[in-house]
């Protein structure tokens, strides 16, 4: 739905439920209150319709029309379909619309309060080789004002009025189980590359359909460690399949069916759920049918694994494509926890493993009440293994926490231990252990990774504690602000200290900020919560490791920004 504004003098239009009063001066000391009231002028059922059908075939269509309660002219005309980047389909009144819509009821009419009315027409499937067709419907309230409303204020008042119009673009979407899609050769794969996302690698993918056409496609991607002889080894995981943002909270198959629109350029995008080293990687993008390959096209990306900072806490790398899920471990028989979880060992590399698993307390001492299916197992080259950990019998203890040992011998050499982690355990029999997590001052520094903000967590409690920091970085400009991640639910041992790190982008330009901090722990526990408006000057912004920034280059208005470092 849509909004048009218009100025009344004297009358004014009020329109749905009253949502409050904004008042305001007028040049020479008038007043103006405006009432917002907002409510459709009617609904129609459904919204899309969808058809399998041939080319050449002629489909009807019927759309339900039913008034809310006020009389209404309401027009209807076929219009072109135009997409975002992030698969959001909206109207085109600038494009001519798709040819083959007829309506066989009135494309203007009057809807009278309480009234439905059938919207009728029919499609004719072009010839065009294209799996899927869209044809877009505008229907929209032509604005009839009453004549008969009144109004209590004065005749000479000077008033505004809100004019909400109600539109909505209806599809009618065919599938024509068209195999040979000429249309899909002309897609065009522009782009695709790994970028962070709340510090998590993300295939993110740029597709162009260049055709007067939609089709209906799907897309995946392939990671793989390049070779200096130009082949590629095994792939780091399985593809992956992309996804455009405007479907990403779909739960079923069909967030992953890729619709294009005539002329669209999509963003799509997926979570890679993987660790790698750092190197040089082929990332391959693949156009299919649903049935087989269509098109496909590989970048090359020069990943470094540190620009990943939360990965480390979903996925453990146990050695270069072997990895451990998850990554920090909870068992208990509290709510909110479980006492049996799975644990997947996969085996992305070119070897035979061998895995070793120890569960041991803070002491180091085996812990007897954590069972495993397996401790100890080989896993082959290109496979995936389940262990399932399991707690039993009953402790006198509250809560325990340790590590989860692994240790991994390569099968080539099984001598030889290739490599040892300690992953974080923590078993909550009655009750969690009380948080006790101390925030130290918020600082400036200049780091080697980038400059910004800091700040140094201590545990002092007796388990462990997650921990979530976002900081915005703003300004009064009414541009948005700049937020910046860490902690990303990493657990925070007893007795640890860790220091929290926000750099700002490169680009950032000296003048006066607004800084908000927050750091939550388990259960949103707020840890710190701190705001400061501060000078951040071309000193700071141009400083090296060496430099210490006075503290008087800050000015703090609201809060506390203690030093510069």
């Amino acid at each position: 739905m849509t909004s048009t504004t218009l100025a009344q003098n004297p009358r004014s239009t009020r329109e749905g439920n009253q949502a409050g009063n904004v008042p305001g001066d007028l040049p020479g000391g008038k007043r103006v209150s405006i009432n917002r009231r907002v409510e459709h002028a009617f609904r129609i059922e459904p919204v899309v319709q969808r058809f399998k059908a041939r080319r050449g075939e002629v489909i009807p269509f019927t759309f339900q029309v039913t008034s809310t309660g006020k009389t209404m002219q309401v027009d209807v005309s076929p219009v072109q379909l135009r997409q975002e980047e992030t698969g959001i389909i909206l109207h085109d009144e600038h494009s001519p619309p798709m040819d083959g819509v007829r309506f066989s009821t009135p494309t203007r009419f009057t809807l009278n309060a309480g009234e439905t009315v059938e919207l009728k027409g029919t499609v004719t499937v072009p010839l065009t080789k294209t799996n899927y067709l869209s044809f877009g419907l505008l229907v929209r309230d032509h604005g009839v004002i009453k004549e008969n409303e009144t109004t209590d204020a004065p005749a000479a008042a000077t008033q505004a009025s809100i004019r909400y119009v109600t539109q909505y673009v209806l599809r009618v979407d065919i599938e024509t189980g068209v195999v040979d899609t000429s249309g899909m050769d002309q897609l065009v794969l522009e782009n695709a590359t790994i970028i962070s996302k709340d510090g998590m690698p993300y295939v993110q993918a740029y597709v162009h359909n260049p055709s007067d056409f939609a089709l209906e496609c799907r897309v995946r991607s392939e990671l793989a460690q390049s070779n200096t002889s130009g082949t590629r080894h095994r792939s780091t995981l399985d593809p992956v399949s992309l996804f455009m943002p405007a479907r990403a909270n779909l739960n079923d198959d069909d967030k992953y069916l890729v619709r294009m629109m005539p002329h669209a350029r999509l963003r799509l995008e997926a979570p890679l759920e993987t660790t790698f080293i750092n190197g040089a990687y082929d990332l391959s993008l693949q156009v299919s049918n649903g049935r087989r390959t269509m098109k496909e096209r590989v970048f090359q990306q020069n990943l470094m694994a540190d620009r990943f900072r939360a990965l480390d806490t979903k996925i453990a790398s146990l050695g270069p494509g072997v990895t451990l899920e998850p990554a920090q471990i909870e068992l208990g028989r509290v709510e909110g926890t479980q006492r049996m979880i799975t644990l997947q060992v996969s085996n992305h590399s070119e070897s035979d493993q061998q895995i070793h698993l120890v569960p041991r307390d803070h002491l180091g001492d085996p812990i007897q009440r954590l069972m495993l299916s397996k401790s100890k197992f080989e896993i082959a080259a290109g496979r995936t293994k389940t262990i399932r950990a399991m707690l039993r019998g009953k402790s006198d203890l509250s809560a325990e926490w340790g590590t989860l040992d692994v240790i991994r011998r390569d099968l080539d050499s099984p001598n030889e231990v290739a490599s040892a982690a300690a992953l974080p355990l923590e078993l909550v029999h009655a009750e969690r252990p009380a948080l006790q997590v101390e925030a130290g001052p918020l600082q400036w520094a200049n780091l080697t990774a980038g400059k910004g903000f800091v700040m140094e967590l201590s545990n002092h409690g007796q388990g462990y504690a997650p921990i979530h920091a976002e900081l915005l970085l703003g300004r009064d400009d009414g541009s948005r602000p700049h937020r910046m991640l860490d902690g990303f639910g990493r657990w925070l041992a007893p007795g640890q200290k860790r220091e929290l790190q926000f750099f700002v982008p490169d680009d950032l330009v000296a003048g006066k900020y607004q800084v908000r901090l927050q750091v939550r722990s388990r259960e949103n526990v707020t840890l710190k919560e701190q705001v400061v408006v501060l000078q951040i000057t071309d000193e700071m912004l141009g400083g090296t490791n060496a430099t210490v920034i006075p503290a008087n280059s800050i000015s703090a208005i609201n809060g506390e920004l203690e030093s510069v470092r």
